[in-house]
């Protein structure tokens, strides 16, 4: 038996290293995306504080608008599943 367990240590030894070879020409390939340390530039044009606050006050609406779109829907989930509940029982 001792020469079947030194072979498959082996086996087990050369699978390690040719994953950790992999895993090293991997890093290789991914590290040419990382070598900038230069922020990127977005070209956001500059507003004005009105500009600002209308802007702030649409995203508000916008939220407002979809929490309340939310609400009905979960209260009609509420409403058709006390419905069901009260049929089967």
């Amino acid at each position: 038996m001792a020469h079947g367990s030194l072979s498959q240590f082996k086996a087990t030894l050369a699978r390690k290293i040719e994953r950790d070879q992999k895993r090293q020409s991997r890093a290789v390939r991914n590290s040419d995306y990382k070598d900038s340390d230069e922020k990127p530039e977005y070209n956001f044009p500059e507003l004005t504080e009105k500009e600002l606050e209308k802007v702030k006050s649409d995203i508000r609406k916008k939220l407002k608008a979809d929490r309340k779109k939310e609400y009905i829907y979960i209260s009609i989930a509420f409403v058709v599943i006390v419905v069901l509940v009260l049929v089967i029982i």
